[in-house]
């Protein structure tokens, strides 16, 4: 019988590359802050999609292997200007800690503030991101974002 395969990593799936940092929580001391930061080009559209299933697979791997108490995900060096797929990435800790709440807080740029934005609230919205509530365009307020919900979980009994 001969067997015929190939070799895959998910590096195939996309050009885009990640960085993980981790740093502990001020607001409850016995928790980590993972931040997940995709760099590069998202392709447009339907080209996106090997992009998103690979940021998907990485944020899941990284929530797997760090277990942290809250997530910022830092798209503030990602192109980004269509394709709904990315949106899979903005939900990655709802399998993993469905018992435990699990804050999650979006970084957006430049190149991906506007097209996050329209995908979010609709092309027709005049919502801002700031009104979104969990999109910020910087790293200290999505990190006070994650502290303040991390207390909120903690002074309720929930962590």
């Amino acid at each position: 019988m001969k067997i015929s395969t190939k070799q895959y990593k998910l590096e195939s799936l996309s050009e885009i590359r990640y960085e993980v940092r981790i740093g502990t929580s001020n607001a409850v001391d016995y928790l980590e802050i993972m931040i997940l930061k995709f760099i590069g080009k998202y392709g447009y559209g339907s080209e996106g999609n090997s992009d998103a299933a690979f940021m998907s697979a990485i944020a899941k791997a990284v929530l797997e292997a760090w277990e942290p108490g809250g997530l910022i995900i830092d798209l503030s060096e990602l192109s980004y200007e269509w394709g709904d797929r990315i949106e899979s990435v903005f939900f990655v800790g709802e399998d993993k800690y469905k018992d435990t709440p699990f804050p999650v807080a979006t970084i957006v740029g430049e190149n991906s503030k506007e097209a996050i934005r329209t995908l979010i609230v609709g092309l027709e919205s005049n919502k801002t991101i700031e009104e979104i509530g969990w999109i910020y365009k910087d790293l200290i307020s999505a990190w006070e974002y994650i502290e303040f919900k991390l207390n909120e979980y903690k002074q309720q009994n929930l962590l």
